[in-house]
């Protein structure tokens, strides 16, 4: 049986007015919310940030769905149990069974941005019966290089000194580069992911993440997911460039693709509108009233 904790963190209190809770599972305390019932739908944040990221799409989802976002092992506040873990793909999927079978939640959608889109097809592909539809946004997946910062991580020395000395400057750059519009990377969007990566487990997490990460795998288990599949993506990306986009449309069976004009990476949190429209059709089956649909 699961433990269930109420908790609000400073940060929540004046920027993100949701009820955070935590659960236990074997290795982790997880922080998570939960909002709105109906079916359940998973949102999965990308790497180095957490459940913030959604923090425009969660109100407007939950009108239809049961919102569950996580803060996945290695971000935000979700806490480690021990401190000798090693983090990867097996770690994600493990955390994410625990907390479905914890939950009771027998067969979810889910929907998965940037690394948390490459985790969440990984996951459909290794666990077909527990995936209804899935929505990747911008998602990591494809057997490619990762911007510079990531790379240089991988490397012994180069990646502790890089991340010991992560800065609210390098934050904000990396920001602007998700963003069309520069100008979203606001001076609180900077806190919001800075305060957590000043906490020792995560910045060691988000070292192994970096070492560990192997999107050949992913890559090759692509074909069998089973679940529709809608891939978003934004058509100025800097991250991941939108040719990357027809590759998921071509290696997933049953994908859809819509391109989002004057959007850069961070789709659902530049365009919400008209991503969580796009999420809320495709979960209720309808046809998308938006018109660049591949």
């Amino acid at each position: 049986m699961g433990t269930f904790l109420n908790f609000t963190p400073m940060i929540f209190k004046s920027n993100l007015p949701f009820t955070s809770r935590h659960l236990i599972t074997e290795k982790f305390k997880l922080h998570y919310i939960r909002q709105g019932s109906g079916e359940p739908l998973i949102l999965l944040h990308g790497g180095g940030t957490w459940l913030c990221s959604f923090r425009h799409n969660i109100d407007e989802l939950s009108r239809n769905f049961s919102v569950y976002a996580l803060d996945l092992p290695g971000h935000g506040y979700t806490e480690p149990l021990s401190s000798n873990l090693d983090y990867g793909l097996d770690v994600i999927c493990e955390s994410l069974t625990e907390f479905m079978d914890q939950m009771k939640i027998k067969k979810t959608h889910m929907a998965g941005h940037s690394w948390g889109g490459g985790w969440a097809g990984y996951f459909a592909a290794r666990y077909p019966m527990l995936v209804n539809k899935l929505i990747l946004i911008d998602s990591s997946g494809i057997n490619r290089h990762e911007r510079l910062i990531w790379e240089m991580m991988k490397y012994p020395v180069i990646g502790e000194i890089m991340l010991w000395f992560q800065s609210r400057y390098m934050i904000k750059k990396g920001l602007e580069a998700c963003y069309y519009d520069k100008a979203l990377a606001s001076s609180d969007m900077v806190e919001q992911i800075h305060k957590p990566l000043c906490k020792t487990d995560i910045r060691k997490a988000q070292l192994s993440y970096s070492k560990n990460i192997n999107w050949k795998e992913t890559e090759a288990a692509l074909p069998l997911i089973q679940s529709p599949t809608l891939v978003i993506w934004g058509k100025h990306d800097r991250y991941i460039h939108v040719k990357f986009a027809k590759q998921f449309q071509r290696l997933i069976p049953d994908a859809r693709l819509v391109i989002i004009d004057n959007c850069g990476h961070s789709a659902h949190e530049e365009c919400p509108e008209i991503v969580n429209s796009l999420i809320l059709n495709f979960l209720k089956g309808k046809k998308s009233e938006f018109s660049k649909i591949e």
